[in-house]
C-alpha cells in the first residue's frame, strides 16, 4: 500500500517523515497502520489521540507484535544497539509493570554530542538518570538466572535517556509499547566499569537541569532490588516474543527518579554516587 512505501522512505528521512500526516486510524487498522500511525506523529513531534479512542484495551501480546514491526522496518536502515526497560522502578503501591523497547543507532549518542530536540514531542522530552549495561555474550530466555546475566555483562556505566509520550491520555503501559516504550534518544557515557567493581546499594542516582531542577533516587529501586533484577526479568520477557539480548548490545535498566522535563537551549546531568556523571546539551 501507498502508506507503507512512504513509510519505508521516512525511516531513512525524517525529513520525508515529517511531511507525511498520520493516515487516520479505526478499530478495524492494523498493525502496520497502526505501527505507521505513531512512527508518523514521532517525526512530525506530534501526539494521537488514536489509541486512546480505537485501541484502549489493546493487549501486551499485539503490543508487542506492533513494536516489533516497527524494530523490522527500522532495521532495514539503522543497526539495531540495544534495548530500553521501563516502569522498573517500584512505585509507592508495589506493583510493577515493566516493558521493554528497543534503540537502533539512529537514536544513540555518544558522551559529548549534543541531541537534537526533533526528536521530542512538541519539543520537549523528559530525562532520565540510568544505569546501562553491556553484553559480551547472548543471553537466550526463557530460563536466565541472575547468574547467567553477571556472565554476560562485560561493562556497567551510566546513561540519560529521554522520553516522551505520542499517545494521548488515557493511556496504559500497552500503549507506551506499541510506540517503543515511548523512547526518544539515549546518550550513553564513555566511562565503564567492571560488574564486580559495582554495589549497587551504594548507588544513588540523580538528573539535574541547567544546575538548578534536580530529582535523585536509588539504584535499589529498580526492581524493588536493583537494576540486575530488571535484566533478569528482561532477558526471560524478550523471550516469550521470540528475542533475547545479544553480544555487543546494551539495555537500560530504567530510571532511578522521577524525570524532569528538557527542551532546546537546556542542559541536563545524570550523576551516580560512585559511577561519575555525564552532562548532555539538547539543542535544535
Amino acid at each position: 500500500m501507498k502508506s507503507s512505501f512512504c513509510l519505508a522512505a521516512a525511516l531513512a528521512s525524517t525529513l520525508c517523515a515529517a511531511q507525511e500526516l498520520p493516515a487516520p486510524l479505526d478499530g478495524r487498522s492494523s498493525d502496520r497502520e497502526i505501527m505507521e500511525h505513531m512512527y508518523r506523529h514521532e517525526a512530525n513531534q506530534t501526539q494521537t489521540n488514536a489509541l486512546a479512542l480505537h485501541f484502549p484495551d489493546i493487549d501486551r501480546d499485539r503490543a508487542y507484535a506492533i513494536q516489533r514491526l516497527r524494530l523490522e522496518e527500522k532495521s532495514q536502515h539503522y543497526a539495531h544497539a540495544g534495548w530500553k526497560l521501563a516502569w522498573t522502578r517500584m512505585p509507592d503501591d508495589g506493583q510493577l509493570d515493566p516493558a521493554f523497547g528497543h534503540y537502533l543507532k539512529d537514536r544513540v549518542f555518544r558522551e559529548g554530542e549534543p541531541v537534537p530536540s526533533r526528536y521530542f514531542t512538541l519539543g520537549t522530552a523528559f530525562a532520565e538518570p540510568e544505569i546501562v549495561f553491556y553484553f559480551n555474550k547472548d543471553l537466550p530466555g526463557p530460563l536466565v538466572t541472575r547468574e547467567d546475566v553477571v556472565d554476560a555483562i562485560e561493562a556497567v556505566g551510566v546513561a540519560i535517556e529521554f522520553v516522551n509520550w505520542r499517545a494521548l491520555e488515557p493511556r496504559t503501559v500497552e500503549h507506551a509499547i506499541v510506540d517503543n516504550g515511548i523512547a526518544a534518544g539515549v546518550v550513553l557515557s564513555d566511562r565503564r566499569f567492571k560488574l564486580v567493581d559495582v554495589n549497587f546499594a551504594d548507588e544513588t542516582g540523580s538528573v539535574t537541569i541547567n544546575g538548578d531542577k534536580s530529582n535523585s533516587g536509588p539504584a535499589t529501586s529498580i526492581m524493588g532490588e536493583d537494576p540486575l533484577a530488571a535484566v533478569v526479568w528482561a532477558a526471560n520477557e524478550l523471550a516469550r516474543y521470540g528475542m533475547h539480548f545479544q553480544a555487543g548490545e546494551f539495555v537500560l535498566s530504567g530510571t532511578v527518579c522521577i524525570p524532569l522535563p528538557v527542551s532546546a537551549g537546556d542542559t541536563a546531568v545524570a550523576s551516580f554516587t560512585n559511577l561519575g556523571s555525564l552532562e548532555v546539551n539538547i539543542v535544535d
